[in-house]
């Protein structure tokens, strides 16, 4: 079975320290933003044995572009295969407008 190395971009981890810091800060509890970054983490992680399992993204801009996403809990984890390499794009919470991030993040 084919191995995929993993890069997080920076915009990917300042996504995963936001969320983060307002579970622990703005929520109060900072167990739960421990467990959700690390859930977040292994889930990309998983990404490396068959990122192929999800689908293109239903926009067509997005997809045209390669653009897939998984899914843990309320989170979205948006990424691009080339090659041998699985970018991680964004991560972002299901209640933000992940098209408009999106599309501010590759200048559409």
């Amino acid at each position: 079975m084919k191995q995929y190395q993993i890069r997080i971009t920076e915009l990917a981890e300042e996504d995963l320290e936001n969320a983060g810091d307002y579970i622990a800060y703005d929520l109060k509890d900072p167990s739960a933003a421990e467990n959700t970054v690390k859930g977040i983490r292994a889930k990309i992680n998983s990404l490396a044995n068959f990122p192929e399992r999800n689908e293109l993204d239903e926009d067509k801009s997005l997809a045209g572009l390669g653009v897939r996403k998984e899914y843990y809990r309320n989170y979205k984890i948006y990424y691009v295969i080339e090659e041998d390499t699985i970018y991680i794009i964004r991560n972002l919470h299901m209640l933000v407008d992940s098209k408009a991030w999106l599309y501010r993040t590759f200048g559409l």
